[in-house]
């Protein structure tokens, strides 16, 4: 399956910066209920858990009671207290192929998504995609996501 690059545009200084981003939408649902919600998030091949903003689970009906908490530490130092459940991950692209649906962890944001850029609501990493999936990165052209193979699995 293959997914653009989205132009994204934000305002540092009060400039407008446009650039090429690796930013998809990729499903999240509760497991055993069909709602899904399509967040849009950096494939972030470098962070080690996927990170969705928290009022996504909320709207999904998880039970944060249920989570296990924990505080991941970014790049800077900065440090992002999650709630860690289990949820089932669909990716699908525009050309009507099968979707590939997995069952991973997630982590929820305990406060908000930071606001660097309001229309990003998630990042997707090792654990919720590259575990799952094979990513190939053909900047700018697209991103391109398959199914793992049995010979891929370890």
């Amino acid at each position: 399956m293959d997914f653009d690059y989205t132009l994204v545009t934000d305002w540092p200084g009060h400039q407008p910066r446009q650039r090429y981003l690796p930013w998809i939408n990729i499903g999240i649902r509760n497991p055993g209920n069909s709602e899904t919600i399509y967040p849009l998030g950096l494939v972030d091949s470098g962070a080690e858990l996927t990170i969705v903003d928290r009022e996504i689970g909320e709207e999904l009906g998880f039970d944060f009671k249920k989570a296990k908490e924990t505080t991941l530490t970014g790049f800077g130092g900065g440090k992002v207290p999650v709630l860690i459940l289990e949820a089932e991950y669909e990716i699908a692209d525009k050309t009507g192929k099968k979707p590939i649906v997995y069952r991973d962890l997630i982590g929820f944001t305990k406060q908000s998504f930071t606001q660097t850029h309001p229309q990003q609501t998630a990042i997707f990493g090792t654990i919720g995609l590259f575990r799952n999936v094979e990513v190939n990165f053909r900047y700018h052209s697209n991103i391109h996501i398959d199914r793992l193979t049995v010979k891929d699995i370890r």
